[in-house]
């Protein structure tokens, strides 16, 4: 359920306007009405896309997320978080 839960979030992160808007408004208070625990949390406002996908969730989300909602949109920082060196990996698993 976790994974679904932190999918959902990212989802709307990515494509939803009400959802971007509130989430900058304030990030804490938009993520109050998920259930999640404080990893969870730590894990959405820190950008930690590696952890992320540890957990499961979609590489896929991870990135679009990252895009739409980063102050670093860069795509290097991005996998360097992932612990890649390459300029094409977007995922833990290459």
């Amino acid at each position: 359920m976790k994974r679904d839960v932190l999918e959902r979030i990212l989802w709307s992160l990515s494509v939803d306007r009400f959802s971007k808007e509130k989430f900058k408004e304030n990030p804490e208070k938009y993520l109050s009405r998920f259930p999640l625990d404080a990893d969870d949390v730590e894990m959405i406002l820190s950008f930690d896309v590696k952890k992320l996908q540890e957990v499961g969730v979609n590489s896929m989300l991870t990135m679009g997320y990252w895009i739409e909602m980063s102050p670093d949109r860069s795509m290097a920082t991005y996998n360097n978080k992932l612990g890649s060196t390459s300029g094409y990996s977007a995922s833990i698993k290459g």
